[in-house]
């Protein structure tokens, strides 16, 4: 009891300072999974242009998932305003882990999406390289969001200045850097959760499988 009663005002105090935006992030990480359900259900490669629209808008709106691995920056200001050890630890870490957890289990589920469809429609081979394109597309997407400040509508609702904001920022002489950071960070975490979230997909077949088997007493 004395645990929580330490933990729950810091856990309210870190909430409140941080939930807009982590929320407000979250909801955007989402979204890709949304218009993955959406999009990647069918058996047969879709020539509507209305599924090619969204197709669009599931490509600008996935760097979404893994830019919350950026929002660390504001991890900093949160330990600073720790009061000793314990918050940090039993508080805002678990936290922020959670938050980038969140953003990366719904980068694997919307890629896994999108790969199975590519399967089912006879692309299968193409899995591996639309893998790559989709941690490039990303790495260029995250490092715009956070470098550029662009969000993922503005191509459609103000392309002429997203054009202009997309060039002057990838001219940069530090942008190639950036974007192959990011990239190793994306694939890194995406390789991490697809892991994690297999094997205990694994583990839970197998249990459910050894529970059905076992006789009644």
């Amino acid at each position: 009891m004395g645990v929580l009663e330490h933990v729950a005002p810091n856990l309210v105090d870190v909430l409140r300072r941080d939930a807009w935006w982590m929320g407000w992030n979250t909801l955007l990480a989402w979204i890709p999974v949304a218009l993955a359900w959406a999009l990647f259900r069918g058996r047969h490669l879709s020539r509507s242009p209305l599924w090619w629209a969204g197709l669009v808008l599931f490509v600008l709106f996935l760097p979404n998932a893994p830019y919350v691995v950026t929002d660390l920056v504001h991890l900093r200001g949160d330990l600073l305003m720790a009061d000793r050890g314990g918050p940090v630890v039993t508080v805002i870490l678990p936290v922020y882990a959670l938050f980038i957890g969140s953003g990366f289990l719904a980068y694997y589920l919307a890629l896994g999406a999108a790969l199975r469809h590519l399967a089912r429609v006879g692309l299968g081979a193409w899995q591996g390289r639309v893998t790559i394109a989709a941690h490039a597309v990303c790495a260029v997407g995250v490092f715009l969001g956070r470098w550029a400040r662009l969000n993922s509508w503005e191509p459609v609702v103000d392309p002429h200045a997203t054009i202009e904001r997309i060039v002057v920022h990838l001219t940069w002489a530090w942008a190639p850097v950036l974007i192959v950071g990011t990239f190793m960070v994306t694939w890194l975490c995406h390789f991490m959760t697809k892991a994690i979230a297999e094997a205990s997909f694994d583990a839970t077949v197998k249990g459910a499988r050894r529970l059905r088997a076992t006789p009644p007493s």
